[in-house]
């Protein structure tokens, strides 16, 4: 993203189960931490599991008029199939991140106005020991890409929801995948592009 917009607007789109509110969750509370006004607003199907499920978060220094946003600068996509319905839904010169998990080439974004990145968060997750970790190396990537938020006030929102007595090794097996996903768009742009 070239410069600071008015007000940050995430949509993230996947799937019930991997973690599609809980990183948004997470991202709104960090926010809340460096701006005045923060919106979160989940959305997911009936199914807890396997259903639809997708979040929206604004946050801003300015009022921000709705909590519901049809278009967004970014859209974080975890599951293939969602990326039709959702390639519309970026701000032209907005930002697309996508799982590559079951990404097929009739998947792939058509458009040529938005940035997009396809990162293999499920693969990263799975090569550092938790399947289920895959959404946070997908907000690693978001917060390195962007630079919304400094990188501390997640890391401690990390350490906060996942860690306490007992739980250090979740704590750090969390922020690892954290970091996988800032570290991998780190190389990518420093080596300018995919």
């Amino acid at each position: 993203m070239k410069e600071k917009p008015a007000a940050w607007e995430l949509l993230i789109a996947g799937v019930g189960g991997w973690g599609i509110i809980t990183i948004g969750d997470l991202l709104a509370k960090a926010a809340l931490k460096k701006y005045k006004h923060v919106v979160w607003f989940p959305s997911y199907a009936t199914a807890m599991r396997g259903g639809e499920s997708e979040c929206c978060i604004i946050f801003s220094d300015e009022k921000i008029p709705s909590p519901i946003i049809y278009r967004s600068g970014t859209v974080m996509v975890l599951g293939a199939w969602r990326i039709k319905a959702f390639e519309d839904r970026v701000h032209p010169g907005g930002l697309m991140l996508i799982d590559t998990t079951g990404l097929q080439d009739e998947h792939k974004v058509l458009r040529s106005d938005i940035r997009v990145e396809y990162l293999p968060a499920m693969e990263t997750a799975v090569s550092i020991g938790n399947v289920r970790n895959a959404n946070l190396v997908m907000l690693g990537a978001y917060v390195q890409l962007t630079k919304a938020l400094p990188t501390q006030l997640l890391i401690a929102e990390i350490e906060h929801r996942f860690g306490g007595k007992g739980r250090e090794e979740v704590a750090s097996a969390c922020k690892q995948a954290f970091n996988e996903g800032m570290d991998m768009m780190a190389s990518r742009t420093a080596r300018g592009g995919k």
